[in-house]
């Protein structure tokens, strides 16, 4: 994904519609990471928030004079923000090797002002998206950014597949 082709230094300035849309560009990027952290312990539900949660900092803290694509960036980002989730929520050795600090990539976990104010701005995203996605609609959504397939999804909510399917089109035609 080409930075040109993201609305990112909009975002950063607060356009709400260019945030929107770069979180919809990014949802593949997001549902991989998410994938590369399920595990016992930690819900899917709190894996996703807290990928939202570091492209919320990608957003704010990138440079585009860095040298590093965005999405590169905002990868490390998310990476950063979900392994601090699994650390606090136990180990991942078996699966995970943590990235190794670096002056470049923000640990905004650490820093109690920065985490709360990405946990208000977190709420606003996920109120902005409840106002727009019908209740089922943003169950799937967070199911699906917590990486269950779309049968899984259908079984934790009593429906079938095709419905999942249908609810995942719609939520794309409203987040673009």
């Amino acid at each position: 994904m080409d930075n040109r082709t993201l609305p990112i230094a909009q975002a950063a300035a607060g356009d709400q519609e260019a945030f929107d849309l770069l979180v919809h560009r990014m949802m593949p990027l997001i549902h991989a990471q998410v994938h590369r952290f399920r595990c016992a312990g930690v819900e899917d539900d709190d894996l996703a928030q807290e990928a939202l949660m570091g492209l919320l900092a990608a957003v704010r803290t990138y440079r585009d004079d860095s040298g590093a694509a965005f999405t590169t960036y905002a990868t490390a980002c998310i990476r950063n923000r979900l392994l601090s989730l699994a650390r606090r929520y136990g180990p991942l050795a078996d699966r995970e090797t943590p990235l190794e600090d670096s002056p470049e990539l923000p640990d905004t976990a650490a820093d109690p002002a920065l985490r709360l104010q990405e946990q208000e701005e977190l709420k606003g995203l996920l109120k902005r998206l409840q106002t727009r996605l019908t209740d089922r609609e943003y169950r799937v959504l967070l199911l699906r950014l917590g990486d269950c397939s779309y049968a899984e999804i259908a079984a934790r909510l009593g429906t079938t597949v095709k419905a999942v399917d249908n609810a995942i089109q719609r939520i794309r035609r409203k987040m673009a």
